[in-house]
């Protein structure tokens, strides 16, 4: 909790700064578990089951992209869409001269999991996420949701940062912030669901 709960300072730090770690659910037992940095790589491990695992394997969903041009009338093709695979093509239809055809896509790897926010190593869950309302709330770690909380409960809030810092004040973590975290309507709300979120276990 930070000094002065009443006012809050940008801090002037991205969410890569906070991507140090993660705490996702085991893909083995959906306990809890923390992907930390480990030499040249990242590492799971879980609590529960102590399921140890080296990044390799990604578990969330693909995007697939494609843009070409038409087979037959050579109109460019551009489609988008989630996928599971590792390898994908996407069924495309010209609206020109309507020709159907399956072209292979570009695959990247697309940061969500059955709808749920992810980490960026493996591609699981995040075990501190909830549902607010229509909006998904949601904290890599602990350090991540006390920012916020102290963000939240704050009657004040400055978005200026140190001259010092580098980073571009319209790119930091609190400048991203979706408009439903900085409703003050919904403070008391989401302090309650912070709360949940900070006690629970699996």
């Amino acid at each position: 909790m930070s000094n002065h709960p009443e006012r809050f300072e940008d801090p002037g730090i991205s969410y890569h700064d906070m991507a140090t770690h993660f705490i996702v659910h085991c893909p083995k037992c959906d306990g809890k578990a923390t992907v930390m940095p480990n030499e040249q790589t990242w590492r799971l491990t879980c609590g529960s089951c102590f399921h140890v695992e080296t990044e390799g394997h990604w578990y969330g969903q693909w995007m697939a992209y494609v843009s070409v041009k038409c087979r037959e009338c050579h109109e460019q093709l551009t489609r988008r869409a989630e996928v599971s695979g590792e390898w994908a093509k996407l069924k495309m239809k010209c609206e020109n001269c309507g020709d159907e055809c399956e072209y292979e896509a570009h695959l990247s790897r697309y940061y969500r999991n059955h709808g749920l926010m992810c980490d960026a190593h493996f591609g699981l869950p995040l075990w501190l996420q909830k549902e607010f309302r229509q909006d998904l709330f949601w904290a890599f770690n602990y350090e991540h949701l006390q920012l916020l909380e102290d963000y939240i409960r704050a009657r004040h809030r400055e978005r200026g940062i140190s001259p010092r810092n580098k980073i571009i004040k319209n790119k930091t973590l609190v400048s991203r912030l979706p408009a439903f975290i900085s409703k003050a309507g919904n403070r008391d709300d989401l302090l309650k669901l912070i709360k949940d979120l900070a006690v629970m276990e699996k």
